[in-house]
């Protein structure tokens, strides 16, 4: 990696070859526990964001992967007192900030975007509650109110899209004041989809897919309102509804 300086002996070859591995977490579970320090946790991090961009197929394994290091029972804490969840939260802000910068010469909607790379990355933190930050929420506001057509404003709204899709159904309950409400995102991405924002044919695809997730989780909400409460079959099928639309969590075992 250019301009990489070590902050443990080797440590660009061993956190290289435990992203490398099929399963790189117990590598990196004995890496941190041997360097338990706030460098080694962001050197960690940024070979993460690097693996996925060089392999976006694997974002949501790696991931996962942070997500089985920071609830590990063996996890360290940190020298400076922090927890290794607080570590990857406070580091995952500041990364995901760095990274929603523009590459101007690159201009393609597809995986060698460094912005879209952010982006779906941006939603697995949202996904997993790996990090969230007002600065996530309002780069897919901006995304969503975009008013031009050009290279930047059509990344912006599909970098929205991206992340409403890895995992719109936490991010819009939790976005005020960026996103008000689904009703809200929908009402947007249709209109950005009538006036033709989006040129990239694929892009394009994904704009489309995105509103009709948001329309289908939006009336799916409708419905769950709807039910009586506290009656068997009322609270069946409010499991269902919470299952069907991503939000099942502890309380569906209520």
């Amino acid at each position: 990696m250019l301009g990489y300086k070590e902050t443990f002996p080797n440590s660009e070859e061993l956190l290289r070859s435990a992203f490398a591995l099929s399963d790189p977490t117990p590598a990196l579970l004995q890496l941190i526990k041997a360097y338990p320090t706030a460098d080694a946790i962001r050197d960690l991090l940024i070979f993460y964001i690097d693996a996925v961009e060089a392999n976006p197929s694997r974002a949501y394994s790696l991931a996962s992967v942070l997500v089985a290091l920071r609830d590990s029972p063996d996890a360290p804490v940190i020298q400076d007192g922090s927890s290794l969840a607080e570590a990857f939260y406070n580091e995952l802000d500041d990364l995901h900030s760095r990274g929603s910068v523009f590459d101007k010469d690159n201009k393609t909607f597809g995986p060698t975007n460094t912005y879209l790379i952010n982006s779906l990355l941006s939603g697995l933190s949202f996904k997993y509650n790996l990090t969230l930050s007002p600065t996530q929420y309002s780069y897919i506001e901006d995304g969503l109110n975009v008013d031009n057509n050009s290279s930047i404003g059509q990344l912006l709204l599909i970098g929205a899209c991206i992340q409403l899709l890895t995992n719109g159904s936490r991010i819009v309950p939790t976005g005020e004041p960026f996103i008000r409400s689904a009703n809200e995102v929908a009402t947007k991405l249709r209109f950005q989809q009538s006036v033709g924002r989006i040129k990239d044919v694929n892009a394009l695809k994904l704009l489309d897919v995105c509103q009709i997730l948001v329309w289908y989780k939006l009336e799916l909400i409708v419905a769950f309102n709807s039910l009586p409460s506290r009656t068997p079959k009322a609270d069946s099928r409010k499991k269902m509804i919470l299952i069907m639309s991503g939000s099942c969590s502890s309380r569906c075992d209520q």
